[in-house]
């Protein structure tokens, strides 16, 4: 028996360990099991959320179908100039009310307004061709509380109203224009979740605004809503040979967005055009021009409970073949 013991518990053994090997096995195969049931959930519920996104955009568009027109001939312009012009931060739906400013629906409409003279009476002092429309941020959201507390509207009346003002604002420059291009830079008041790890990529209601306006100018020939090919959040294009980029600016700074872009796309551009920070401003960073524009609905509280006040302005630029010629401070007050 003792023989008997030596020479089997060797098997004993061995047989051990591979029942070891097997539970550690099935262990791994239940942990597979497990993630690739939490991915497939994550699927779906995604997916349903961007299904449901998608009927909101087509609701939003479908209660407005009727189209706008010129009140007057276009009349083809040819000259060596074009306009670079940015409407960003206008944060409709907010309401303001401070020793500083006041901000609500009828203020937007006659800043908007304002705004367009300035730029046709710009487009008339240079006898400019073409005109570059960069929009981002355009409403208010439900990023922040006290933003929820101040909102007088909800997502869709903020996104109705602003992009109803926006569409009419493009329809009195394309009077004065050869051609309008509309680019869309989305903002991170936009997203549709107030948290910021719960939004998925494309969950932004700016991304909903060249769908409507394509539906409500598509009879005004001269107008071209361009969609961002390289990343939704990037535009870039050309202008009398000179690559534009912009964005919104909350994942870039400033000081180092010049360096960021050329590294990302291989390629340095003449002009980054940036918001976000609700002030103007102008340097240089290694030959590029970067330019940041300010906000339409201006101080709020949380800006004056930090002790920063600034005026409503924008920046509108003038591009020739040399490049960037001159920029125009514009405050809307």
């Amino acid at each position: 028996m003792l023989d008997a013991y030596h020479t089997k518990a060797p098997d004993l053994q061995a047989e051990l360990e591979e029942i070891k090997r097997e539970r550690r096995e099935l262990e791994k195969e239940k942990v597979k099991v497990r993630d690739e049931r939490n991915e497939y959930r994550r699927l779906i519920r995604e997916q349903a959320r961007r299904e449901s996104f998608l009927d909101l955009v087509g609701r939003v568009i479908s209660e407005e179908t009727e189209s706008l027109t010129l009140d007057k001939e276009l009349q083809i312009i040819r000259t060596d100039c074009d306009l670079l012009a940015h409407l960003t931060d206008i944060h409709t739906g907010i309401k303001i009310d401070n020793g500083f400013n006041r901000f609500d629906e009828e203020v937007l409409r006659r800043r908007l307004n304002r705004y367009l003279n300035k730029i046709i009476s710009i487009r008339n002092t240079h006898h400019t061709e073409n005109c570059y429309l960069v929009i981002g941020e355009i409403l208010s959201g439900i990023i922040h509380n006290n933003m929820r507390l101040e909102n007088n509207m909800d997502l869709i009346e903020q996104f109705k109203t602003v992009s109803e003002l926006i569409a009419l604002m493009i329809q009195g420059l394309a009077q004065h224009f050869t051609g309008i291009h509309i680019y869309v830079t989305p903002g991170n008041h936009s997203r549709i979740s107030p948290k910021k790890e719960d939004s998925l990529d494309g969950e932004n209601m700016d991304l909903l605004l060249p769908f409507y306006l394509s539906a409500r100018l598509q009879n005004i020939k001269n107008v071209y809503i361009h969609e961002n090919t390289k990343n939704p959040e990037i535009a870039m294009f050309n202008i009398r040979g000179h690559l534009v980029v912009a964005t919104h600016g909350h994942k870039d700074n400033p000081n180092t967005v010049a360096r960021d872009i050329s590294m990302m796309y291989g390629k340095q551009p003449s002009i980054i055009l940036l918001g976000h920070r609700h002030t103007n401003g102008y340097q240089t960073d290694s030959n590029v021009k970067v330019i940041q524009s300010g906000c339409i609905s201006g101080s709020d509280s949380y800006a004056t409970s930090i002790r920063k006040v600034n005026d409503p302005e924008q920046t509108v630029s003038v591009i020739n073949d040399d490049g960037l010629d001159c920029i125009y401070d514009i405050t809307l007050k």
